[in-house]
């Protein structure tokens, strides 16, 4: 609740200045993006989206949103799979800057990864593709 009140107030006192956000179209969460700008409506907030499929997180994009899309979730359609798509705003200048990989995290899912290969060669696929 505060940091919506927060961004009502900065957005009053700054209502004739739109937001200057991070751009980068929807894909795959492993392609490199471009540090892209684009420049915002007034009724727009600068967000990072992410494209899960069940508990994996496959897509990403930022960029400026509708504000009531803040904080909600949304099914679409890419590339003909369905993802259920979430929408984290924050009201500041090139504030949506997606959080780094945790590189720690992706060393345990390549140990799992090859644990599960030698074990039984299951579904090895679905660990590399997402680390």
């Amino acid at each position: 609740m505060g940091k919506i009140l927060n961004c009502k107030v900065l957005l009053m006192y700054s209502f004739e200045y739109s937001l200057l956000c991070y751009y980068c179209p929807l894909q795959q969460k492993s392609k490199p993006c471009p540090q892209t700008t684009s420049q915002c409506m007034p009724d727009q907030r600068c967000a990072i989206s992410t494209g899960n499929y069940g508990f994996f997180h496959i897509l990403s994009s930022q960029g400026c949103v509708d504000s009531k899309l803040c904080g909600s979730h949304k099914v679409i359609s890419y590339q003909g799979v369905k993802y259920n798509v979430s929408y984290t705003c924050c009201c500041k200048n090139q504030c949506n800057i997606p959080p780094k990989s945790d590189s720690n995290l992706k060393k345990l899912l390549d140990l799992i990864a090859l644990k599960v290969d030698h074990v039984g060669n299951t579904d090895v696929w679905v660990m590399r593709f997402l680390s």
